[in-house]
C-alpha cells in the first residue's frame, strides 16, 4: 500500500497548485496532507506540504505539528525528525551521506554513497528561503532562524540566528 501511495503522491499530487491558489489550493493541500500521513513515519496535525516537495520513500520521515514545507523542499538521504511549529522555505534542501571518492582508480559517481546522515530539527525553526544543509549538520536548535541562501555545515544551538555561506551565528534571539 506504502508504494501506491507514493506512486499517486509523485504522479500527481505533488503537481497539485499551491495552498494559496484561489478555489483548488485548500483541496491541493488536503490531498498531499492525507497522502503524506500514509507515507512518512510520522504526520502531526495541521501541516503544510507545498507542490514539488521531494522526501523520497518518506519511511526516515518525521514531522511534528504545525509544519510548513514550501514549495520544491527537498531532503535526500536523511533520517529526518521535524519538531512542531517549524517553517522551512522554498527551494530548501537538506542533504545526507556523501558520495565516495576514497579510490582514484574508479569514477566517484561509480563508488557508491554513504550512510544516511541523522538530522533533527527542534520545535519553533524558521528556515528561510534556498538554504541548504548539508551532512555536517545533525541538529538544529530550538527557536532557531537560518536566513535566506545560507549553507549549514554545523549544528546550530538553539535559539541562534545563522546566515551566510558558510552559516555563521549572527546573534541569539534571547
Amino acid at each position: 500500500m506504502h508504494k501506491l501511495y507514493l506512486f499517486i503522491y509523485y504522479s500527481f499530487a505533488q503537481y497539485l497548485p499551491k495552498s494559496v491558489t484561489p478555489f483548488v489550493g485548500k483541496i491541493a493541500k488536503k490531498i498531499r496532507a492525507r497522502l503524506c500521513r500514509k507515507i512518512l513515519s510520522s504526520f502531526g496535525t495541521d501541516c503544510n506540504i507545498e507542490n514539488g516537495v521531494y522526501f523520497g520513500n518518506g519511511k526516515d520521515i518525521r514531522v511534528g505539528k504545525e509544519v510548513g514545507l514550501s514549495c520544491n523542499f527537498k531532503t535526500l538521504n536523511r533520517i529526518l525528525t521535524i519538531g512542531d511549529y517549524v517553517m522551512i522555505g522554498e527551494y530548501t534542501m537538506f542533504l545526507g551521506g556523501a558520495h565516495k571518492f576514497d579510490r582514484t582508480d574508479i569514477p566517484i559517481g561509480h563508488q557508491g554513497h554513504g550512510e544516511k546522515t541523522p538530522l533533527t530539527i527542534e520545535d519553533d525553526v524558521w528556515i528561510g528561503v534556498h538554504v541548504i544543509v548539508l551532512p555536517g549538520c545533525n541538529h538544529i536548535g530550538k527557536g532557531v532562524i537560518i536566513g535566506a541562501g545560507s549553507v549549514v555545515t554545523k549544528d546550530i544551538p538553539d535559539y541562534a540566528i545563522v546566515g551566510g555561506n558558510p552559516a555563521k551565528i549572527i546573534r541569539y534571539r534571547k
